[in-house]
């Protein structure tokens, strides 16, 4: 039983066969992975074959959506638009082809490449602020985040704690703002966080503007300390400094070749920064010439004997072990420290000599173009914002100001005719 002699299954009809097998769809194959449903996605880029697996259960309608992705990635790699990561972000393949999942990476080492990329590109002073901003304050805060984790909350309670100026705060977050800005043109992450937070807001009234002021120091304390320091070489460079003004980078970077005794001038060129050379300082207003001072002439005149026959450096510290004699700001600073010991005299920091040349020449009427010109400073604004006070101390003189007192005595030497030509 069971056939009929023409071979016809009892009941009528024919035998069906084996069941038919699906169409195979190119490129998209279904497998099955320790008892879970997949796809795989077969692509070539850049000549090498790609298998790419889809985490999802086998259906029409996965099927359908596989298809769509691959001929999407084939549409993108034809056009040259194609980036692995963008569909597979924790492929291996993603990092050969270069375009490793940097949504991933720590703000650490984004923020130790971006330092490291710009050493070259910016000024010392301004390359210093950086590398310190990015390993005192942004490492230890958010170092362990990842670029996609750091979200505008994050920035808000950062802010609240930092208990210092706005323009401090500002200042600090420079580097990771321009770390996201990279991100963001680079399409890894949507936006910069810090724009969506207004920071004034988060800082308290007292500590959104700047309260800084000079505190110069008066023309006997100014002699009081010149004293104090018995290493002559030291002790020309802290006068110097004091009746010309220059910043802290011109006075260690003064070469004798631009110093002119016989007309009692000094050329500021170069600087030095950092213990770095540069050819040219802070600003082009920067580039000028300076008349000097008796005060300041007789500096130089103590540094004749000491460093004009090697024709380098004007001002050099004695005392430096290394190679180069170039003075640092922290050896600046701790010999003038010195020189405060035993006087009463309350310290302030060596840039104050700067502020000090400023104010005394402005409290005694000089004008206030003039003294930006020498302190090299593009317009007359900042010295009005800075030496507000001083310059109405000066206006106050009238016409008939007494002669300018700072600078025209001679420090060690009897006194000099008070009738000295204007700078």
């Amino acid at each position: 039983m069971g056939e009929s002699e023409g071979g016809e299954r009892l009941g009528g009809g024919k035998d069906p066969g084996p069941p038919a097998r699906k169409k195979r769809v190119i490129g998209v194959t279904e497998l099955s992975r320790k008892n879970k449903q997949v796809y795989q996605l077969a692509f070539s880029f850049r000549g090498v074959q790609c298998r790419e697996v889809i985490n999802l259960p086998h259906s029409k309608a996965n099927e359908q959506y596989c298809m769509r992705m691959r001929a999407e990635i084939i549409g993108k790699i034809e056009r040259k638009e194609f980036r692995y990561v963008d569909y597979f972000p924790n492929s291996a393949r993603a990092q050969v082809f270069g375009h490793a999942p940097v949504q991933s990476k720590l703000l650490k080492d984004l923020l130790e490449a971006y330092r490291d990329r710009v050493k070259l590109t910016l000024e010392a002073s301004t390359f210093a602020g950086y590398r310190k901003a990015i390993e005192n304050n942004l490492i230890p805060w958010c170092g362990d985040k990842r670029l996609a984790d750091l979200k505008p909350a994050d920035i808000r309670d950062w802010v609240g704690l930092q208990g210092v100026k706005l323009k401090t705060i500002r200042n600090r977050l420079l580097p990771l703002r321009a770390v996201l800005d990279e991100a963001v043109a680079d399409e890894l992450i949507p936006f910069n966080c810090i724009d969506r937070v207004t920071l004034a807001k988060l800082v308290p009234v007292d500590k959104r503007t700047s309260d800084f002021e000079p505190d110069p120091y008066t023309a006997s304390e100014l002699r009081i300390l010149l004293v104090n320091i018995t290493n002559l070489s030291e002790r020309c460079a802290f006068q110097f400094w004091a009746y010309t003004g220059v910043r802290t980078g011109e006075l260690v970077g003064l070469r004798w070749s631009r110093v002119d005794l016989e007309a009692r001038t000094v050329h500021i060129q170069e600087t030095t920064t950092e213990g770095k050379d540069k050819a040219r300082p802070k600003t082009k207003a920067g580039v000028r010439t300076i008349p000097l001072l008796p005060a300041a002439l007789e500096a130089l005149q103590g540094m004749r004997g000491l460093t004009m026959l090697a024709g380098g450096r004007v001002f050099t510290n004695t005392r430096a072990a290394a190679k180069d004699d170039a003075w640092r700001d922290s050896t600046l600073a701790r010999v003038w420290k010195a020189a405060h010991k035993g006087t009463g005299i309350a310290y302030r920091n060596p840039y104050q000599l700067r502020h000090t040349f400023a104010s005394q020449l402005l409290s005694q009427g000089e004008n206030p173009a003039y003294i930006a010109k020498l302190l090299g400073h593009k317009t007359v604004e900042m010295v009005q914002r800075t030496y507000g006070r001083w310059v109405s101390e000066g206006e106050k003189l009238g016409f008939d100001r007494p002669p300018r007192q700072y600078g025209v005595q001679l420090l060690w030497a009897p006194p000099v005719d008070s009738h000295v030509r204007n700078m």
